[in-house]
């Protein structure tokens, strides 16, 4: 049985890493939501939907 290619570890880390960022992101915009903080989380909203549109963009340029 073979290992897992270099190739694929890298894009393991980098699954890994934009679902952490929006992991992240989610549980600030939660916490501001909860306390009624509604500016920030309007701007934690915003940032989030820029990584989205990051991921969406690079996954079409992918194809």
């Amino acid at each position: 049985m073979k290992g897992v290619s270099q190739d694929d570890v890298t894009t393991i880390q980098h699954i890994n890493h934009v679902s952490n960022t929006v992991h992240d992101f989610a549980d600030d915009l939660y916490e501001h939501l909860m306390d009624r903080e509604n500016d920030q989380a309007k701007q934690k909203a915003q940032e989030l939907m820029k990584v989205l549109a990051d991921l969406i963009q690079s996954l079409s340029d992918d194809l």
